[in-house]
């Protein structure tokens, strides 16, 4: 039995090679050619998720590693602990939106530097995160 993703990519190769060069109008077949790369990109994506899904995990373990370091080494609103260790955990993702909410309400707290520096690790993390998702927009 093929997975979800070799059907859609099966699909995709029917309608370039097969269905899309048989269709004689400009305009359907021109959908037929558009349907081929929207089915090649979705089948890539399931492809992926798991990988993904995997990737976006380690990540957050990664950043409530760093952010951990970080914190320790000073003063630091509990808020902002405590949702940093939540990273690593089930909600996850969840958790990395409460922690940047918590991050710029702490932000005077911090101070300039600090608050920079947990911002740009931060930043990395959501980085690496969008390019796995726009991986397949192009």
């Amino acid at each position: 039995m093929i997975g979800v993703d070799e059907l859609l990519a099966r699909m995709a190769a029917t309608l370039r090679q097969e269905i899309g060069p048989a269709v004689p109008d400009a305009y359907p077949r021109t959908q037929a050619f558009m349907a081929a790369v929207v089915l090649e990109k979705l089948s890539g994506q399931l492809r992926s998720a798991a990988e993904d899904a995997r990737a976006e995990q380690d990540d957050l373990r990664l950043l409530a590693s760093d952010l951990a370091v970080q914190l320790s080494e000073g003063p630091c609103p509990p808020e902002l602990s405590a949702t940093a260790a939540e990273l690593a955990g089930p909600e996850g993702r969840t958790a990395l939106s409460r922690f940047i909410e918590a991050l710029y309400t702490s932000s005077e707290r911090l101070g300039p530097a600090r608050f920079e520096a947990l911002r740009a690790r931060v930043r990395q993390t959501l980085r690496a995160d969008l390019d796995r998702q726009v991986r397949y927009a192009a």
